[in-house]
């Protein structure tokens, strides 16, 4: 397996995480933060901040894997040729610390 392309994209730049998302990269985008306290489908309360991981879904899957998420947890394709995952809490806290731009990143 090889490295897969990773970019951050704030809440406003949908659009470019989808495209790059669809160029086969894998897409870190900031979603809205009002489900807060919200039960998830797996069975414990979402937590802010919320992500969504944007990518084909045999990446995502790998993606995913490396990451300890399951694969069965990928939201579906609907309109669009990628699907995403739901990440919140703790493990999107981790990811916009490793990939959003800022002082921590320079």
């Amino acid at each position: 397996m090889g490295r897969l392309e990773e970019r951050y994209f704030e809440r406003r730049q949908i659009r470019e995480a989808i495209a790059f998302a669809e160029s086969g990269g894998i897409a870190v985008h900031r979603n809205f933060d009002h489900y807060d306290g919200t039960g998830s489908p797996r069975g414990f309360p979402m937590r802010k901040p919320f992500l969504h991981v944007i990518g084909h879904r045999q990446l995502l899957a790998e993606w995913g894997i490396r990451h300890g998420l399951r694969p069965e947890w990928i939201q579906p394709e609907r309109r669009r040729t990628v699907a995403h995952y739901d990440v919140f809490g703790e493990f999107a806290e981790a990811l916009i610390e490793r990939l959003a731009p800022g002082p921590q990143n320079a």
